[in-house]
């Protein structure tokens, strides 16, 4: 029966794992700030986490193994190097995240309202009513990095969702464009992006709810006249948000977060924590609830 392994030699080498992880990202980090590879090829570290378990198997493997402690501590590091190694030439020598357009529409058929799904990374949106779009539901205009977005419509539940996948939570998508065409029915939108600059020109669409879930983000929203109680709701990060709604319409905007200012029709109001202000009375009204860090949200009036 072979003697147990001197006590504290598995935590030696073991330990190497997660200093060979930072490693591997300084790495890669240096290369990508010299220009040596190209900051989109990183999407392949998201292929290389079954490595991960490769090398604490093998690290299990040598601790387990009758073996002296310096040759199991050079046996260890071996495996971490080469492991280092091939992840960085692996990502080096993948192919660069590739770029297009992709137009896409589809008729209205017997849709009489329709719900919108937009799920991307970094995204530059741009949604507007348009009553020129013939019989089409909608008409999409999409420009990316990355990989292709996908567009789909179930008619059985009227949503259409418009979805780019990054490349895992450290290296989302590179790049999305959207310019949107709505035909004017009933649209309830949302909207799951990181970093985000949108405009929506709503003024000939029916809004039954609009909810915008972002990092930071820079919205620019101009709403027509509201059909009951119609909820809109942003959350993120550092917020800038820009509300605009007929002269007669009744809205209420709140703001919660650690630094807000609200501007609602000229009136200033700013703190920490939360704010409201409201024009009272009505049924057909906007609700408006914005949820970040720092928040600047102006609602403002036009003819």
């Amino acid at each position: 029966m072979s003697a147990p392994p001197p006590a504290g030699r598995g935590y030696s080498y073991r330990g190497l794992l997660w200093p060979a992880v930072l490693i591997l990202f300084g790495i890669l980090a240096l290369l990508v700030n010299t220009n040596v590879i190209p900051a989109d090829r990183l999407y392949r570290l998201a292929d290389l986490w079954p490595v991960l378990l490769v090398v604490l198997g093998l690290l299990i493997l040598v601790r387990r193994t009758a073996m002296p402690a310096p040759g199991a501590t050079v046996a260890a590091a071996l495996i971490v190097l080469i492991a280092v190694a091939g992840a960085a030439a692996y990502v080096a020598a993948g192919p660069a995240l590739g770029s297009g357009t992709l137009d896409s529409s589809q008729p209205v058929g017997l849709l009489e309202h329709a719900n919108l799904e937009v799920d991307a990374g970094g995204a530059n949106i741009t949604i507007s009513g348009d009553s020129s779009i013939g019989d089409d539901l909608y008409q999409a205009h999409i420009t990316y990095a990355g990989r292709a977005p996908s567009v789909t419509l179930d008619r059985t539940s009227g949503v259409l969702r418009i979805t780019q996948n990054g490349g895992g939570f450290l290296f989302p998508s590179q790049r999305f464009t959207l310019d949107l065409k709505l035909r004017t029915i009933p649209w309830g939108i949302t909207i799951n992006a990181g970093g985000t600059s949108a405009h929506l020109n709503l003024t000939d669409v029916i809004v039954t709810s609009i909810a915008l879930n972002t990092g930071g983000s820079n919205e620019d929203i101009k709403l027509g006249p509201p059909h009951g109680s119609v909820p809109i709701s942003v959350n993120g990060g550092g917020l800038t948000v820009h509300l605009h709604r007929p002269s007669d319409a009744l809205a209420s905007v709140r703001v919660s977060g650690a630094g807000v200012n609200l501007t609602f029709d000229g009136r200033h109001h700013g703190g920490i924590g939360s704010v409201e202000d409201s024009t009272p009375g009505g049924s057909d009204r906007y609700d408006v609830e914005i949820s970040g860090g720092g928040c600047n949200v102006t609602m403002d009036t036009y003819s």
